[in-house]
């Protein structure tokens, strides 16, 4: 018998029932008939299903008592509230009152009875007979640090103090994951450097002369000084005298392949007697070239045993040739290669491993290496498993999967050397875990693989035995083994919190996404460990406060780091003995010099931050009838990250609570009233036109500006400072700032479920408002620190409002610790958190907000939701997701627990509690191969389940997929039977098998996720797409553009319209199972993906009637033929396969000829079945004359009216006439009309970023004029994808100017496809270079050739979205492409002419403007030193320095 509890409990559920149901007639019926309610008021609760786990249920009908009058609520199936049946009418309807009213059966009702004296005769405990006692008190987290405090870049514990010498090799290289010391060299105690006495302008070679022969130096350092190829040259001539050189340091010397090459012929003179033992490079300008160059020394040297290349440019090309060189080169005792961070795919086919015998280190990290290159290094290693001493090995940061780790399992089953192997952030899951632990089991020698927390591996498990089998290799313990045993329990501490990163849970807190491995800048250990100066090593941050000049060196700009630098006075910030993660570069120019006021210390000890979170799960679109997703964050993950970051208040012996609360109005509106702090974090997807909350049950809630105004001058305390991390953080700091907060941060979270940028900038903000640091300071740090870790290039996408200059100080003041706030919040203590019961979430878990939405709904009005799907669809997830959303929101949902059973793997419940009985219960049915209820202790621990129930609102999620065997699903299937029919509140989710779903109709099942979703997804995962990556798209974000156009994104059910676009596209990217889609962007070749992004680019074709597909067929033959006669071939070939898939849909959309014929066909048809008295067949007909006069009036509504066409043409010819005539009248901007006009023809401006400053200039002068000075410069020629650069007046100019060599090397470039038309040698969007060589009059050594997406000759109408949506992302691709190309050939100095449309067409002003802003964007990020602009016109050049202006760009004077 129902409850009358659970009809109040559903109170917030049918407030919004009422409101959002919005149907009638057939479909509420069904609605009520699927879901047991009264199909008159569709809300009271009259039929409860029969539970069955694997079949059907039935639908039995239910009795529900009144407690208030003792009448009844529900009698017997029939609803007997007001407004709907009577008792009389329920009576007579189910037969048991006759006509005259007399009884014709009695009412027979029974009564439960209690068991609790049962159960005391039975020996139950009083624990059992007393509901527990809910905690009243408040709590608040405890101040001050703890032993697992992390710094914010690396992760690692700050209580571990970097060493100042090595005892021994094997202790060092025992901690490598904290010391980064992988590719570290040590030098000897006599070592004596000379690079001190070393300036590029001083006589090189007298000094080098001198210097090696005076003090027998064995040491040259030349680090961080810019050589050029004359002193290349002097030092190449100086070691034919340096017999004593053994160390030679030329890191971040901006050398080329140029200056290599030089070095690379000199090093392999005969004359050279340097017995150069030691060799760096790292940190240059490093290729191919180059290194093949310096391959001939290495195959003939005799003494080199280190060489460091890493942080360069090499390919697999260098490496391999690298790689040969040693090997065929015995004498050579190679000890230690450090090629970390370049761009190898493939180092070596694998000779080298298996003939080499005196590697013992080899660093491998922040390549492509993945499962292939994999592959070949394992297998060269089985080959020489007896004479390898490889000791330490480093992949980390290589998109390894488990296919490489299978292999590198399989090689240690063989190998007697390997001690250390390093695997952080690559994509190994339990599979290759697994293989790893059990071959294993034949390796001795092994003593550590670091970075296992940092793969999708299932941690608390497989890690843990993988570390216990490790350790069980060390033998001898011995007071130095016991430190670093010692020093690797406090790693695996900190590990076990990095471990939520990916997946969070309850209190553990997040580190950094990138930590390290190892060190990559040996050069400067040297130094450090040798009790050397630090003052040659150039300071990263200077900051001035009053006059006070402090210079620390913040790699990351972590603002932990920043204070650990002040407290101790040093510039090491190796913390744990670890390095940064940042990079290390020299003097950021956007931050040098800055000035910030000095607040003062604080006036409080505690503060308290607000975070309300939003996520509103689905809206209901009334002309579509259908729920939209808003896209879901991974708030639990932010949260953690606020409550680490928190910690650091210790510092200046303060605390700051973080309370998190779901932003519902009544929370907010709580908020305001009780004045609990005065900074709010408002975490959201948002709204694009209003300020969006949640109801706390799902569905979106929106506040007006004028009400949030009001709502904050009534506020009991006013808030300082608003940071929104949101989608529409523009929209919505701005509704802030207008209602008088006077500092909004705001904060770009893109739609992705964990967007790492945001993440960081987030971290590092609050890390500085946490020690008191001002905001402005705080802002520049956190702004910075995503800068230099490159996560993103869209620095501008973090905004401090309201703007002011650098100098002015409106933003430099003190946020925490300066007003005393409340003891307590706005948290409600009834409620527990049960977030540590529930499985963690996937990293990547998107497009299912709508599918949690209908779980919610469906437990509203049923106590059992099923949810089923095909294997890899993510049920697991999705229930997890509903069950830790429903466990943020207890308060509105009312649930006071929330079970996952079985419980998760490492979840180990408490003895003597509810959660203990049911996981010892369900133990009990998986094992139990009969029925299990005439056992004593199981009934036993059954009541007592079933008392402790009482009264409490529960739900469990349950995955039936763990019970395997007939006997533990039926014990199951009574167990939740016997549940059901306690009368206790509970809800249930079942997770179903894929193989064996029931066919029930309330089963939610789990479609494949749309196109938006597989393509974010995607984007996410596929290890093309990074911030230096493919040019097309190098974020999830730009990848989901590239794939959604406009026309696709509009569509309110994309299930209705398909393209064979998007369906080859879906096909390629795993068709939408989230776990194909994950497989599929891992292994894609980059054949493959290159194909993926050609498709994408095809247009998307919408057609719905023979009158669209007819306009379609002629815009795209048009299309065709403008671009077969541009030369543009492979466009064309892309729009013929378009044009073929319109032809073959004339079938299905006959023109209204062919309609009209085929309905007087009809016509005759049905005279013949009337005639013939063949009425079912004449009815038959009728039906399709009914469809086919729908068809007839669909095309003759679609289809224009002459008259009316021409009048409509005509009207348009007159309004673009007039826009013409206004646009000479007053030089107007069009869509710029909110630009100040400039009477300037030519300026420049200044643009930095972290690493360089770029100088922009911009005039109407010909391309062709401009001069690149001392640098490498470059000219970009727009051409078309042949490469013909003589179908316009510019590119005949260059050819003419470039002579012969340039026609002759223009000529020469490869074809890449045959096309009908001609070869195709560039496709749009991409671009080729010539050079560089001396081309008679140019002064430019380069010629760039970038075939963009459209020209001067073409326009189109402003509303035609999809087609500026593709020029923009194709030049934008172009510009990139062009760019890469000048960052590898060395060039500094390049000259842009602008590409827009038709000059006077309609989208003149946007296209222009959107070249602008993508080139400037992507400027910012490049080598350049120098850009020019070489605008078609002085009006032109005059609107582009009014952009530049606007943009706030600085302007030099």
């Amino acid at each position: 018998m129902a409850s009358e509890g659970s009809d109040t409990g559903d109170k917030v559920y049918d407030q919004i029932a009422a409101a959002d149901l919005g149907m009638v007639g057939e479909e509420f019926e069904n609605y009520c008939r699927k879901n047991g309610l009264c199909n008159l008021c569709g809300q009271t609760k009259t039929h409860k299903r029969e539970f069955k786990l694997v079949k059907k249920n039935k639908w039995k009908p239910l009795t529900v008592e009144s407690k208030s009058d003792g009448g009844y609520i529900v009698y017997k199936g029939y609803c007997v509230q007001p407004g709907c049946f009577t008792l009389e009418q329920a009576r007579r309807l189910l037969g048991e009152v006759g006509p005259g009213g007399s009884d014709t059966d009695s009412v027979s009702d029974t009564a439960s009875l209690s068991s609790t004296s049962t159960l005391k005769r039975m020996g139950v405990t009083s624990r059992l007979l007393k509901k527990k006692k809910k905690k009243s008190s408040k709590k608040r987290s405890g101040g001050g640090s703890s032993s697992n405090d992390f710094d914010g870049l690396t992760g690692f514990s700050n209580n571990h103090v970097a060493s100042k010498g090595f005892k021994s090799s094997r202790s060092v290289l025992s901690n490598s994951s904290r010391s980064s010391v992988s590719s570290r060299i040590s030098r000897d105690d006599d070592d004596r450097s000379v690079g001190s006495a070393i300036t590029s302008s001083s006589k090189v070679r007298l000094s080098l002369q001198h210097l090696l022969k005076e003090h027998s130096g064995t040491l040259l350092d030349l680090s961080s000084t810019k050589l050029h190829h004359v002193h290349i040259t002097e030092l190449v001539n100086s070691l034919s005298i340096a017999s004593t050189l053994n160390t030679l340091i030329l890191e971040n010397c901006k050398l080329n392949d140029n200056e290599i090459e030089v070095l690379g012929k000199g090093l392999s003179r005969d004359d050279t007697v340097a017995p150069i033992e030691r060799f760096s490079l790292r940190s240059n300008r490093l290729g191919n070239r180059g290194t093949v160059s310096l391959a001939a020394w290495f195959q003939r040297s005799k003494t080199l045993q280190e060489l460091d290349l890493s942080k360069n440019q090499i390919g697999s090309r260098g490496a391999t040739a690298t790689m040969h060189a040693f090997r065929d080169n015995p004498k050579c005792r190679i000890k230690m290669l450090n090629f970390a961070h370049n761009e190898i795919w493939d180092p070596d086919d694998g000779s080298f491993f298996a003939n080499n015998t005196s590697l013992h280190l080899l660093n491998l990290e922040g390549n492509f290496i993945h499962d292939e290159g994999v592959e070949a290094v394992a297998k060269g290693l089985i080959r020489n498993s007896h004479k390898t001493n490889l000791k330490h090995l480093f992949l980390g940061w290589n998109g390894i999967g488990d296919e490489g780790a299978i292999q590198l399992g399989r090689m240690l089953s063989s190998n007697k050397s390997l001690e250390t192997l390093g695997l952080g952030e690559n994509d190994i899951t339990s599979v290759g875990a697994r293989a790893m632990l059990a071959c294993l089991a034949s390796n001795s020698t092994l003593r550590e693989i670091t970075g296992l927390y940092h793969n999708q591996i299932d941690r608390k498990f497989i890690i843990a035995a993988i570390k216990r089998l490790l350790q069980s290799h060390i033998e001898i313990i011995t007071e130095e083994s016991k430190e670093d045993q010692r020093m690797q329990a406090a790693v695996e501490a900190s590990m076990s919190a990095m471990d939520t990163l990916a997946e969070p849970i309850g209190e553990k807190l997040p580190a950094p996404d990138e930590v390290s491995e190892s060190s990559l800048d040996w050069a400067e250990k040297l130094y450090n460990e040798g009790g050397g100066s630090n003052d040659a090593v150039p300071p990263i941050l200077e900051i001035t406060t009053n006059g006070n000049e402090e210079k620390d060196k913040v790699e990351g700009l972590d603002a932990e780091m920043v204070e650990n630098g002040r407290k101790d006075g040093s510039h090491n910030n190796d913390v744990g003995g670890g390095a940064a993660a940042g990079p290390t570069t020299d003097v950021l120019p956007s931050m040098h010099g800055l000035r910030f006021d000095d607040i003062g210390a604080p006036k409080s000890n505690f503060d308290r931050l607000m975070v309300f979170q939003a996520a509103p799960l689905a809206y209901f679109n009334m002309q579509a009838s259908l729920h939209h997703a808003l896209p879901l964050h991974e708030f639990e993950h932010e949260v953690n990250i606020l409550k680490h970051v928190a910690k650091d208040a210790a510092k200046i012996d303060a605390e700051l609570e973080v309370e998190a609360e779901p932003a519902t109005l009544e929370n907010f509106k709580a908020f305001i009233e009780q004045g609990t702090s005065r900074v709010l974090h408002l975490s959201c997807h948002g709204h694009p036109d209003q300020l969006a909350f949640e109801n706390g049950a799902g569905y979106i809630v929106t506040m007006q500006q004028e009400e949030l105004k009001n709502l904050l001058q009534s506020a009991r305390v006013p808030i300082k400072l608003v940071v929104v991390n949101s989608f529409h953080s523009g929209r919505i700091g701005k509704a802030f700032l207008d209602a008088g907060v006077p500092h909004v941060v705001c904060c770009h979270h893109s739609e992705v479920f964990r967007d790492r940028a945001a993440a960081g900038f987030l971290k590092n903000l609050y890390r500085g408002l946490a020690t008191n640091k001002s905001l402005k300071q705080a802002f520049h740090m956190a702004q910075e620190a995503i800068r230099v870790e490159e996560i993103t290039k869209h620095v501008e996408r973090y905004v401090l409002l309201p703007r002011k200059t650098e100098e002015e100080s409106y933003h430099d003041v003190p946020i925490f610790f300066t007003d005393p706030v409340p003891e307590y919040g706005i948290a409600d203590p009834e409620y527990e958190d049960d977030s540590h019961r529930l499985p963690s979430l996937p990293r990547h878990f998107m497009g299912r907000e709508v599918d949690m939405y209908e779980i919610l709904e469906a437990l509203r009005t049923d106590d059992v939701a099923r949810l089923g799907g095909d294997r890899g669809s993510g049920k697991t997830a999705v229930a997890a997701a509903v069950c830790r959303y429903i466990n943020f929101r207890k308060k509105s949902f009312k649930y006071d627990n929330v079970f996952w059973m079985p419980p998760p793997e490492n979840v180990t419940p408490e003895e003597d509690t509810l959660y203990g009985d049911l996981c010892g219960l369900f133990a009990k049915f998986m094992e139990a191969d009969h029925s299990i209820w005439e056992d004593g202790d199981v009934i036993e621990c059954r009541e007592r389940i079933n008392i402790e129930l009482e009264g409490t609102r529960t739900l469990f999620a349950i995955d039936t997929r763990r019970f395997e065997t007939d006997a533990s699903a039926q014990n199951l299937e009574d167990f939740l039977g016997d549940l059901l029919n306690s009368g206790n509140d509970l809800k249930f989710i079942l997770i179903t098998p894929s193989d064996d779903m029931p066919p029930e109709e309330d089963t939610i099942y789990l479609k494949n996720l749309d196109f938006k979703a597989t393509s974010l997804l995607f984007g996410e995962v596929s290890r093309f797409i990074t911030p230096n990556g493919c040019p097309a798209a190098q974020s999830s974000d730009e990848f989901g553009a590239l794939m959604v156009p406009p026309s696709v994104a509009k569509l309110q059910d994309q299930n209705k319209f398909s393209s064979s676009r998007r369906t080859e596209l879906m096909g390629h990217m795993g068709g939408g199972n989230p776990k194909r889609v994950i497989k599929a962007a891992k292994q894609m070749p980059a054949s493959t993906f290159i194909q993926l992004i050609g498709m994408a680019n095809t247009p998307e074709i919408h057609v719905d009637s023979a009158n669209s597909l007819s306009a379609a067929i002629k815009r795209w033959t048009m299309e065709k033929e403008r671009a077969v006669g541009a030369k543009n071939h492979l466009r064309a070939l892309d729009l013929e396969k378009v044009l073929k898939e319109l032809v073959s849909m004339r079938k299905k959309f006959p023109t209204l000829e062919d309609l009209i014929k085929q309905e007087e066909g009809l016509q005759k048809k049905l005279e013949s079945a009337m005639s013939s008295r063949q009425y079912k067949e004449g009815n038959a007909i009728k039906r399709e004359i009914l469809s086919l006069k729908k068809l007839i009036m669909q095309e003759k509504r679609a289809a224009p009216d002459e008259n009316e066409q021409a009048a409509t043409d005509r009207l348009a010819g007159l309004q673009e006439q007039m826009r013409k005539i206004m646009l000479l009248a007053n030089n107007s901007f069009s869509s710029m009309d909110h630009l100040s006009a400039d009477d300037r023809v030519e300026a420049s401006f200044k643009m930095g970023s972290a690493y360089h400053s770029c100088e922009l200039s911009i005039s109407p002068k010909n391309a062709l004029e401009y001069d690149p000075g001392n640098d490498m410069g470059a000219i970009i020629c727009w051409t078309n994808e042949c490469c013909d650069v003589s179908l316009s007046e510019g590119s005949r100019a260059l050819m003419e100017s470039g002579g012969p060599n340039l026609q002759r090397d223009i000529s020469s470039l490869p074809g890449i496809t045959r096309t009908p038309w001609g070869l195709g040698k560039c496709g749009t969007g991409n671009a080729v270079i010539v050079g560089p060589g001396n081309y008679d009059d140019l002064l430019f050594h380069c010629i760039i050739l970038a075939v963009g997406p459209t020209s001067t000759e073409v326009d189109y109408k402003p509303d035609d979205e999809d087609s500026l949506h593709y020029i923009k992302i194709m030049l934008r691709s172009c510009i990139r492409s062009c760019l890469i190309l000048a960052k590898h050939s060395q060039v500094h100095s390049i000259a842009f002419p602008t590409l827009t449309t038709k000059v006077d067409g309609a989208t003149y002003d946007h296209t222009l403007l959107m070249f602008f802003k993508i080139l400037v964007e992507e400027a910012r990020h490049s080598d350049l030193n120098r850009l020019h602009i070489a605008a078609a016109s002085e009006e032109e050049a005059s609107k582009l320095i009014a952009m530049g202006i606007e943009l706030d760009l600085d302007l030099v004077t």
